[in-house]
């Protein structure tokens, strides 16, 4: 076998000098384009004009040669890294796309991309079948030459326009999604149109066997992706979320997904974006990637490939042909009909959509910009020889005057397009949910040993993750005087009790098969209570998994080393209370893990009975939210309003004012409007956060003479109300976990459920 050598040092440091160069003057100028109140794409794209055959190769044509040779395999080693930085770009625009909200706007998409291509098409094909013989590259491909420069004016490029929106803030509003729907379908009939016309041009007659084969193999790549692919992605991070966890996981199994997928479509002849931008879809419809993984692999693609492609790019357009005046007047005809065709083409799709004057505009505007897609095509166009050397510099130059002016254009546009209420309230509910306690949870966990109080905690688990992608893990922990259940025994009686999931998730740490009764007795125990914690929960079968953790060296720990495992909440039903007022609120295995859980908490607390073993469902009719408008208060209250939604549960927000006590005769009585005016704003905006949640919602504020707590419980029994949730932090009395002396107190004295929410 021949050993192939490795890269040279002279190739390598070339590279290296152009990345940094690259990156250093692309930011550098996107700095200052951002300075300038314009987007920073505009200097990136500068930057590659700058660095290129344009300014540098003209000031200085040594230090331009010694800095880019004019070698293929130098150059393509750049080229590499600036499609890395496209695939990337693409990726984040999809994690950015809106499914739901584009199939909304679908007929206006549609309506604006096709008008946005058959205008600069037909344009661009009556100016290119007219100009002089000089610019074809043979006499004979008039027709393919017109072909190839109105496939080139026609499209628009989505990395540009992506770039722009998202730096402008408006990606997630509807002209933002709008347009990016149409530059989908604006670029998917590009490269069908590109196919078309590269295969006129190696056959010298349109194959339509080649084009046939382009429309089935796009369709049957579209129809498995947002099938079979959607369910592969959720079930694939949904794994690697509950194996290994971790923003670095997540980002690494994106990139494998995306490059993966991309050569799929690379090799179906659909371009390997394609497959990363609808990876980037997939992936951003599923919770699992969460928002942290999406920022990181922004500031990433944004910080450092982005810039790079967008650079590069520029290196492409040698201006000084420009200097020649034949060259020159058909470049200026050729960008004025690209730039007229794709505004009035935009424009009029946009009204026939049903669209307003400005939102027509801004079609126009971003539309307008052709990027990297009409550079491949002329590069492509080279390639084949359709094009001579002076009309790629021409198309070539669109692309860059084109996407230079689109993001001036928009951001002189967007802020004229009105939002409409529906608009409004939509992205008022997309901030909120970034903000939500339970938006951010998908893993939650809930040790058991099938206690009442533990079944109790999973019907209200299940009553908030309906409807949510939540998963919740029931994790069997067996007491430390019983032995671990036996390996293959549970997994077989899980697979069982458990349908639907793989039996690898209901595997025990250690053990082997069942040898003895007891580890038998074990192995019945653990099974029947995770099939019973199942029914509880009453969620569907992805969204349960069941775990058999044998004690390590007491029950806190085995339940703490699971709860660091990424879990974003930690469920606890306790039943133990402390027999003195100064003790721990439960007993000491709990108290551990309350204090040092590394997640979220929610600990309930029932005096509810099971019978035979089982619980009965329980009623939920009225909840009580006690409130002081803290931000744990306002998580609690999420929870409550969730599992209100769920059941049809009324939820009453309670603020307790405490009057002073007055010892003193010929005090006046205290004025008390403000601390009610104030309560009144507390329960009144905790309540419009339920009624947005779709719950049913009272409020009250009580001014009382006695403790809060005491208020409350009375209220609770007069009411008789099914469920108290309250909300509290955690702080460290004496070495043990302390929620609050009202909180507490309330625990120990309530004769009804009680579930506590900390999560601060």
């Amino acid at each position: 076998m021949q050993v192939i050598q490795p890269l040279g040092h002279h190739e390598l440091l070339v590279l290296f000098l152009q990345l940094f160069l690259l990156l250093f003057v692309a930011r550098g100028l996107g700095e200052l384009a951002r300075r300038a109140n314009l987007p920073s794409v505009v200097g990136e794209l500068l930057a590659g004009i700058v660095l290129g055959p344009s300014i540098l190769a003209a000031i200085a044509p040594g230090l331009f040669t010694a800095l880019f040779p004019q070698e293929a395999a130098q150059y393509h080693l750049l080229e590499v890294v600036s499609w890395f930085g496209l695939i990337m770009l693409l990726i984040l625009t999809g994690l950015e796309t809106d499914l739901d909200l584009i199939q909304s706007r679908a007929k206006s998409a549609t309506y604006i991309s096709i008008a946005g291509i058959v205008v600069p098409f037909a344009l661009g094909f009556g100016l290119a079948y007219n100009l002089p013989d000089a610019f074809l590259a043979g006499a004979d491909q008039r027709l393919v030459f017109s072909l190839f420069v109105a496939t080139a004016l026609s499209i628009s490029a989505i990395p540009v326009i992506a770039k722009v929106l998202m730096e402008m803030d408006v990606i997630r509003r509807d002209i933002g999604q709008i347009t990016l729907a149409a530059g989908m379908i604006n670029d998917t009939i590009g490269w069908v149109l590109l196919a078309v016309v590269a295969g006129l041009a190696r056959s010298g007659a349109i194959d339509l066997g080649s084009l046939g084969t382009t429309l089935v193999s796009m369709a049957a790549f579209f129809g498995l992706a947002f099938t079979l692919g959607d369910r592969a992605v959720r079930r694939i991070f949904r794994w690697v979320d509950n194996a290994i966890g971790g923003v670095t996981a997540k980002i690494t199994t994106l990139m494998i997904l995306a490059l993966g997928v991309g050569s799929i479509t690379h090799y179906m002849h659909l371009e390997a974006v394609l497959g990363a931008f609808v990876v980037g879809i997939l992936v951003g419809q599923t919770k699992r990637f969460g928002q942290e993984p999406q920022h990181v692999f922004e500031i990433v693609t944004i910080g450092i490939f982005a810039p790079i492609f967008f650079a590069t790019a520029g290196l492409r357009v040698d201006l000084t042909a420009m200097a020649d005046p034949t060259v020159f007047l058909v470049g200026m005809a050729v960008l004025a009909v690209a730039i007229v065709g794709k505004f009035v083409g935009s424009y009029a799709g946009a009204k026939a959509a049903g669209l307003g004057d400005w939102e027509g505009i801004a079609m126009g505007a971003g539309m307008n910009a052709r990027g990297a897609m009409e550079i491949i095509i002329a590069t492509i166009g080279l390639s084949l020889n359709v094009l001579t050397s002076e009309m790629y510099t021409i198309i070539v130059m669109v692309a860059i005057v084109t996407s230079l002016m689109a993001p001036p254009l928009l951001r002189w546009t967007l802020p004229k397009v009105a939002m409409t209420d529906e608009e409004r309230d939509r992205l008022e509910r997309e901030e909120r949910q970034r903000q939500s306690f339970l938006g951010n949870v998908t893993r939650v966990l809930l040790p058991t040993r099938c206690s009442a109080d533990s079944q109790f905690a999973a019907q209200l688990v299940g009553h908030f993750a309906r409807n949510r992608e939540i998963e919740v893990t029931n994790m069997y922990v067996p007491r430390a005087t019983e032995p671990s259940p036996g390996g293959r025994s549970i997994v077989d009686r899980l697979r069982r009790v458990l349908p639907g999931r793989n039996g690898s998730d209901a595997v025990p740490d250690g053990g082997s098969a069942a040898t003895t009764a007891e580890t038998a007795a074990a192995d019945r125990r653990a099974t029947t209570c995770l099939g019973r914690m199942r029914e509880q929960l009453a969620l569907s079968n992805d969204s349960v998994r069941g775990i058999v953790r044998p004690i390590e060296a007491t029950t806190s720990q085995t339940v703490l080393s699971e709860a660091r495992n990424g879990y974003d909440m930690l469920v606890l039903g306790v039943s133990e209370r402390a027999g003195t007022p100064d003790g721990p609120l439960f007993n000491t295995e709990v108290d551990d893990v309350i204090l040092e859980s590394p997640c979220p908490l929610m600990v309930v607390n029932s005096d509810v009975v099971a019978t035979g073993g089982t619980l009965d469902k329980t009623d939920l009719d009225r909840i009580l939210l006690p409130t002081v408008g803290t931000e744990y208060n306002r998580h609690a209250a999420e929870v409550a309003f969730a599992i209100a939604q769920e059941r049809g549960a009324l939820v009453e927000v309670v603020h307790v004012v405490n009057r002073p006590q007055l010892d003193e005769l010929f005090v006046e009585e205290p004025d008390m409007s403000s601390a009610r005016a104030l309560g009144e704003e507390i329960v009144d905006r905790e309540a419009d956060l339920g009624r947005q949640m779709g719950a049913e919602v009272t409020t009250r504020v009580i001014v009382g003479d006695d403790e809060p707590e005491r208020e409350i419980l009375r209220l609770a029994e007069k009411n008789d109300d099914d469920l108290l949730v309250l909300g509290s932090n955690i702080r460290t009395v004496s070495q043990r976990a302390f929620f609050g002396h009202r909180v507490e107190h309330i625990i120990r004295n309530s004769d009804r459920p009680v579930a506590v929410i900390s999560s601060l």
